[in-house]
């Protein structure tokens, strides 16, 4: 039940891929789960069906949001050719998505459209018209961008152009992909926040008490490890295995972890240590784990050589847990990672400059513990949702007034 005098937001989460949930999706969950924020609001979130979303608006639907489902197009098929073939007969020239179609069922005082990626905000076009012809005020939130993000015609850049500079705020989680897509449209944006992923004060707390007693190693085996999912078209975990086939590498005592990864990324992780001639006992492969901060102890060094970011949740978590990374010149990480001080910086995503990165990594290893205590101060200042929240619920409290 809506209470009175509550301004109610209604909220399209990330909608892809199967099942609907990633690190994309975290923000605007913890946001909503805020007693800060659902004290003053009422949300009303439209989640793509499935086991996970199911399990997570059970979770919010005790905060007081008011959840809803609706079958996506990865997974309905019948429904996806539907649509098409209505909207090139009554040729149409954006995607007719039908759940969107929430935003003229009620009275809404903001919708707000959590987008996973730059490439997402073509999709929009339907849902904006709805929010402009209601005269509803809307904000896009991006997670996530390709650093050499372009449109490809006019059309397209016309219509993301519209989408974008039509929000009442654009709130992105990185400045550089910010910049990504004010170049891909040729257009600076006015409306333009930037905000990070960050964690719960408890959740911090956490990481520091699981791992206070366990800090980088200066001496035996170098334990490295690679957090998040398989994708080396977006984390390029290949990087690293043809970084550690340079021969400066075969006489050096480390281990290489890739935890998280499915089951084709696992295949795929062994045929290219093949590959690149890596001793199999050197790389590990361990699965998805509930408990993350227990598995990143047990590790010295992150090492997150990304193609494209947000401001990623793993080097978050691995650096409250005290851990220092490595991290390629993209979306958040250059925000994370201060040169010398929390971890280094390669220049850019080349494998020569990835390799001289990781070198300088090796002849750091008397400073890994130090870094580490640096990597935990600097979340707790910075990253900690205590202020980063305050700072959003500040502007979505002027955006609904």
């Amino acid at each position: 039940m809506d209470m009175p005098g509550k301004k109610k937001v209604l909220l399209f989460s990330t909608l892809n891929p199967y099942p609907f949930w990633a690190g994309s999706e975290n923000f605007w969950f913890d946001f909503v789960a805020d007693k800060r924020v659902h004290t003053l609001f009422d949300f009303h979130l439209l989640l793509a069906d499935s086991p996970t979303t199911r399990i997570k608006a059970e979770m919010l639907s005790i905060k007081g949001a008011k959840v809803g489902f609706y079958k996506h197009f990865n997974v309905s098929f019948a429904r996806r050719n539907y649509y098409k073939i209505q909207d090139k007969l009554n040729g149409k020239k954006s995607r007719t998505l039908p759940w969107y179609d929430q935003i003229k069922k009620d009275k809404y005082d903001l919708v707000w459209f959590n987008v996973a990626g730059l490439g997402d905000l073509q999709d929009l076009v339907y849902p904006v018209q709805q929010c402009k012809k209601l005269g509803i005020p809307y904000w896009l939130i991006l997670q996530h961008g390709f650093e050499d993000f372009f449109l490809t015609n006019q059309n397209e850049i016309e219509a993301v152009t519209e989408v974008a500079t039509s929000a009442k705020r654009f709130v992105f989680i990185s400045e550089k992909n910010r910049i990504s897509l004010e170049r891909a449209i040729g257009v600076k944006l006015k409306n333009s926040f930037q905000s990070v992923n960050s964690l719960r004060n408890e959740i911090i707390s956490e990481a520091f008490k699981i791992s206070e007693t366990n800090l980088p190693k200066d001496e035996g085996v170098a334990r490295f490890f690679n957090l998040g999912r398989f994708a080396p078209k977006d984390k390029a975990q290949h990087l690293l295995l043809e970084a550690f086939s340079n021969s400066k590498w075969r006489n050096r005592d480390w281990q290489l972890s890739f935890i998280g990864v499915s089951g084709f990324g696992e295949f795929y992780l062994k045929r290219l240590s093949g590959f690149y001639g890596l001793e199999k006992e050197k790389i590990k492969i361990l699965p998805h784990t509930e408990h993350v901060f227990e598995e990143i102890s047990k590790n010295d060094v992150l090492l997150m050589p990304s193609l494209s970011e947000g401001t990623p949740f793993a080097m978050i978590e691995s650096m409250a847990c005290g851990r220092p990374a490595l991290g390629t010149p993209i979306g958040g990480i250059p925000e994370l990672i201060i040169q010398n001080k929390t971890g280094w910086l390669a220049r850019t995503t080349d494998i020569i400059d990835v390799s001289e990165a990781m070198e300088n990594v090796w002849q750091d290893r008397s400073q890994w513990s130090t870094f580490g205590n640096n990597c935990r101060k600097f979340i707790v200042e910075n990253y900690n949702q205590e202020n980063t929240f305050a700072r959003l619920l500040s502007k979505l409290i002027d955006d609904t007034n």
